[in-house]
């Protein structure tokens, strides 16, 4: 490949000074290495070897993917290399039931099963069993969570309810980051990588041994993402930049202990368009540090796990606000033997939050400023062998209380049917619930103005004002699932049916109104409910030795009950309409000779029909991602992304408003060392 070359089908787009560059570089790379056929142990795994993949989100223990009764897909490390995927969001759109959504340059609206938004509330997150959810807005800051995929051993995502054995917030999934072993990393990683703009990151790993009893590695890495443009062109200040570094530190004796942690900053830059006080150039800086240990042991003829982490962010959002959560949480579990027919496992956790918030703004205010949050739970769940080899029933409970709610029971009930081997059917019904946020609960805001007339003196502007609740009530979820799961000789088929059913939705509600003040107060209650239903579809098969496909298809109802109330009815709108009705992602991946792969990806999404305002409009991308692995040591890929798309958007903000964000063709070179 020549350095002034065009690359096929790309255009002018690509005809820039850093593309050029960068395939020059690809070019003197591969020139200057040797090739090889020695192999990948992950990236030649079978299908016959994946459909074992453990997973340990459903039942807090390792099971067999194949045994689980949920509907659960695991992104092994090659599922997350061979889709392109630069971040976790990327990486979740190859899962069923999975609403990704890009908003900017590193923002990201990501929901299970409905009801999408940039901190879609209903969603927990984990990363080796460390929450990343949020309490200030009840959710995940998507824009920090930069890993090193190269580092994640698997995502595991459990569609449905897991508050039974997981706690709140676990309401319409659970994601579960698990990262590799130490011992897995050993030797000394470099990534560089360059778009097709000319922004550039890196990362760099080293594994190391302490003597006999412990395996370690220290990681470091930087993000650079470029602004994304209106629909006219113009660039939206949305860049994004920032970088990671951590550790970890394993026992000799496999999962005996573990010690890891990571510092970062971040730095995001957003056009955010509010009511008041108007459009504004925000940064948002964010600082952080954790640190995270587990121990495992044998005790009373089972196994216990005593988990505990420390968490510190601090937000900068300037120069609207700024916050600063701590956390500290301990978690034990024990698993007993089996017992006849049953296999019990419980646990205890104890979780204490400090928030402190701060407006700049007088269009903001927090009453009170500080708010700690303290929780205490207990789980319980039985696995109950009804029928050997065909018939299994698992009980799960827990009980949850926190300082500031009613303390709350979240049942589970899974039945299990394997009539063969290779086919296996559940249904699922379970109990979750979501605890409002710090913000919802303890924040007014200025939502805007409105002309109100006041005879006989005629026609003033009132303010309008969001109000706090400090009174509302944990939002009720009851879900119920059947699914069937069918293993073929080379991979394997899914198909799920859900309905969920929500009481006590946060709402919005017309208040009181203030004449003396010209002051009109909307509201937050706890009277919303909706539906979600839908299927999902999974397919995972090798139709050729080199060729392997996988397909995930939703098709998703969000339905809110009618109201009397108009500004709760468009409230419910705005949320309706920000959740597709239908998306598809598929994916070929290719070996090729030579220690080659092509991987292309086809994704479709339905359109967003927001009310009254722009709509995002039904798209379909293709990604393709070219890798050459050129010796044991070194590996380059080429992926462009919306190859066939000058651009198009896919999502507006629901929390800090921005103009619609877009971005078409683009492209990542990408050098991998391994030494």
């Amino acid at each position: 490949m020549r350095s002034n070359a065009i690359i096929p089908g790309l255009g002018s787009h690509f005809r820039s000074r850093p593309v050029r560059l960068a395939v020059t570089l690809a070019t003197v790379l591969t020139a200057a290495t040797s090739p090889s056929q020695a192999a990948s142990d992950l990236l030649d795994l079978s299908l016959e070897e994946l459909s074992g993949v453990e997973v340990l989100s459903v039942s807090r223990k390792a099971q067999r993917l194949a045994d689980t009764p949920a509907a659960v897909t695991v992104l092994t490390n090659d599922d997350i290399m061979r889709s392109g995927a630069r971040s976790v969001p990327e990486a979740l759109r190859l899962v069923p039931g999975v609403q990704v959504a890009r908003i900017g340059s590193g923002r990201w609206a990501v929901s299970v099963r409905g009801l999408n938004g940039r901190y879609a509330s209903k969603l927990l997150v984990q990363i080796d069993g460390r929450s990343i959810y949020s309490p200030l807005f009840s959710g995940v800051f998507w824009d920090i969570e930069n890993l090193m995929l190269e580092d994640v051993a698997r995502i595991e995502i459990v569609r449905g309810p897991g508050a039974s054995l997981w706690g709140a917030n676990a309401v319409n999934g659970v994601i579960n980051i698990v990262t590799k072993r130490a011992s897995e990393t050993s030797g000394a990683l470099v990534r560089l990588s360059v778009d097709h703009r000319g922004t550039p990151e890196a990362a760099v790993r080293q594994g190391f041994e302490l003597g006999d009893w412990a395996d370690g590695r220290v990681y470091a890495l930087t993000t650079n993402r470029a602004s994304f443009e209106t629909m006219d062109g113009h660039r939206i200040e949305d860049a994004q930049n920032g970088w990671r570094a951590g550790f970890r530190i394993d026992s000799k004796e496999r999962d005996r202990w573990s010690v890891s942690g990571s510092v970062y900053q971040h730095r995001g830059e957003e056009a955010v368009d509010l009511p008041a006080p108007g459009a504004l150039d925000v940064v948002i800086d964010y600082e952080g540090a954790n640190l995270l240990a587990s121990r495992k042991w044998d005790w009373l003829g089972g196994e216990a796990t005593l988990r505990a982490y420390l968490d510190y962010q601090s937000i900068d959002m300037n120069p609207v606000a700024g916050a600063i959560v701590s956390t500290g949480d301990v978690d034990f579990q024990h698993r007993l033997m089996p017992m006849g027919r049953h296999e019990w496992i419980w646990g205890l956790g104890v979780r204490y939050q400090n928030a402190e918030a701060r407006a700049r703004q007088t269009t903001l205010r927090f009453d009170p400023e500080v708010t700690q949050l303290k929780t205490v739970s207990a789980f319980a769940q039985d696995e109950i062998t009804l029928v050997p080899k065909q018939w299994r029933l698992s009980l799960g409970a827990r009980f949850e209380a926190r300082n500031e709610s009613t303390p709350e029971w979240q049942p589970s009930a899974r039945l299990m049917w394997t009539p063969t081997d290779r086919d296996s059917l559940w249904a699922h019904w379970s109990r979750a619930v979501r605890t409002p946020s710090i913000g919802e609960r303890t924040t007014d805001f200025i939502i805007g103005t409105q002309q109100v007339s006041v005879p006989p003196f005629g026609t003033f502007p009132f303010t309008v004002i969001s109000r706090a609740n400090p009174d509302l009530k944990p939002e009720n979820l009851r879900a119920i699932e059947l699914g069937y799961r069918r293993q073929l000789d080379a991979g394997n088929l899914e198909a799920v049916l859900f309905r969920h059913r929500y009481d006590g939705l946060v709402s919005q509600h017309m208040g009181s109104v203030d004449p003396l003040m010209q002051r009109i107060y909307i509201d937050r209650g706890s009277a919303g409910k909706a539906v979600s239903e839908g299927l999902e579809l999974a397919a995972d098969t090798r139709v050729h030795r080199n060729v392997r496909l996988l397909a995930a298809y939703t098709l998703l109802r969000v339905h809110f009950d009618e109201t009397d109330d108009a500004t709760q009815a468009a409230a419910n709108d705005a949320i309706q309409s920000r959740n597709a009705n239908h998306w598809l992602t598929v994916q070929a991946r290719v070996d090729l000779p030579g220690r080659r792969q092509l991987d292309t990806t086809i994704r479709h999404s339905g359109a967003l029909k927001t009310p009254g305002a722009e709509r995002v409009s039904s798209y379909t991308v293709t990604d393709v991602q070219y890798l050459q692995r050129v010796s044991e040591n070194f590996e380059w890929s080429l992926g462009i992304y919306d190859l066939f798309d000058e651009h198009h958007t896919e999502f507006n903000s629901d929390q800090f408003p921005s103009p619609y964000a877009y971005d078409g063709r683009r492209a990542v070179l990408t050098g991998r060392w391994q030494f």
